[in-house]
C-alpha cells in the first residue's frame, strides 16, 4: 500500500510503498535530505528529521537512533531517515533538521575507511562497490533528469536487484 509523505520546509510530497526506509523515500523524491549520509548506517546525524505527524506508522526506533538521538531526541520525535522505516498507512509529515549531537560521532579518515576495505572479504568488496555504484548511478540519473521517481529510480532498483541476485549466486557457490 501507499503512503503519503511530505518533507518540510521544501513541501516536497508524494506516494511511496509501505516498507520502504524514509531515506529511500527524500533521495527518490528529491527531497534535500541525507546528502552526507555514509551509506544508511547511522553513523552520522545527517539525515535527522522531526516527524511532525505520523510517527505511529514508522518502526520503532532503533539501538544506532537511542544512541545517536538519546531518550531526549526520541521525545522530541526526532528519527534518523535511514533507520525508520515506514511500516503502517496513513500520511507522515517530516521537518529536515539540523541536528547536531552534543558528542559528535567520530568521522572516518580516508586512511581509516581504505583500511576497512581492505580488511573485507573479496565478495564483500564486491557487493560494497556494486552498492556505491547503484547509489552513484541513481544520483546520477536523478540529476540530470530532475524527476527522482523516473528513471533513476528504476535503474537504482535494477542495478540493487543484480547486486543481491549475484551476492545470492556467490553464497550459493561456496
Amino acid at each position: 500500500m501507499n503512503v503519503s509523505i511530505t518533507f518540510e520546509p521544501s513541501g516536497i510530497s508524494g506516494l511511496v510503498a509501505q516498507g520502504t526506509y524514509l531515506i529511500d523515500a527524500a533521495r527518490r523524491m528529491g527531497a534535500p535530505l541525507g546528502a552526507g549520509c555514509l551509506a544508511g548506517k547511522g553513523d552520522c546525524p545527517s539525515c535527522v528529521v522531526a516527524i511532525k505527524a505520523g510517527a505511529s506508522l514508522l518502526s520503532p526506533p532503533t539501538g544506532v537512533e537511542n544512541k545517536l538521538l538519546g531518550i531526549a531526541g526520541l521525545t522530541d520525535s526526532l528519527r534518523m531517515a535511514c533507520q525508520a522505516k515506514i511500516e503502517g498507512q496513513g500520511d507522515i509529515v517530516l521537518m529536515v533538521t539540523a541536528f547536531r549531537p552534543q558528542e559528535a560521532p567520530p568521522v572516518d579518515l580516508p586512511s581509516d575507511i581504505e583500511k576497512k576495505f581492505g580488511e573485507l572479504s573479496l565478495n564483500q568488496k564486491i557487493a560494497a562497490l556494486l552498492k556505491f555504484e547503484a547509489i552513484t548511478m541513481s544520483e546520477a540519473f536523478d540529476a540530470a533528469l530532475k524527476k527522482p521517481i523516473a528513471v533513476g529510480t528504476r535503474a537504482f532498483d535494477s542495478v540493487v536487484s543484480r547486486a543481491r541476485a549475484a551476492k545470492t549466486n556467490a553464497k550459493a557457490k561456496q
